[in-house]
């Protein structure tokens, strides 16, 4: 897998994979990426047979923003500026409004400038994912 970050473009709102600061590939704008801190995601291989389909998709909320979905056993790297951040993970088939997780709160800040998350296990049909803090040597290598 690249280096790459998932951003989402302030312009147009194209949510994109970059290697670095650069173009958007759709509005053509320049993005700057925060040289502050990055979020790490990792879904963990949890496929749960769920309404006779094997979910595979989880959707990723960052402050209540839609970024993108994320797929079994795949990893984001998210660039953000310091702040207050609330990830949350759920089913695109599940609406938000019966949403039953809790989003995992956290800093990013100058002595806490990488965050690692992942997932843990799925909550039967409930459509919920459940988010734990987890360490550099879980995340896989880029």
């Amino acid at each position: 897998m690249s280096k790459t970050l998932r951003f989402k473009c302030p312009k147009c709102g194209t949510v994109q994979d970059v290697s670095g600061n650069g173009p958007c590939w759709k509005c053509h704008v320049m993005i700057s990426l925060p040289e502050d801190g990055v979020i790490w995601i990792r879904r963990m291989d949890d496929l749960i047979f769920s309404g006779g389909r094997f979910r595979r998709l989880t959707e990723v909320y960052l402050n209540g923003i839609f970024l993108n979905w994320l797929s079994n056993n795949e990893f984001i790297r998210i660039p953000v500026p310091y702040g207050h951040y609330n990830v949350l993970l759920k089913h695109p088939d599940r609406p938000m409004a019966n949403y039953t997780g809790v989003g995992l709160e956290f800093d990013i800040t100058p002595n806490n400038r990488v965050v690692y998350l992942k997932t843990e296990d799925t909550v039967g049909g409930s459509g919920t994912v459940i988010l734990k803090s987890a360490t550099a040597e879980e995340m896989p290598p880029v």
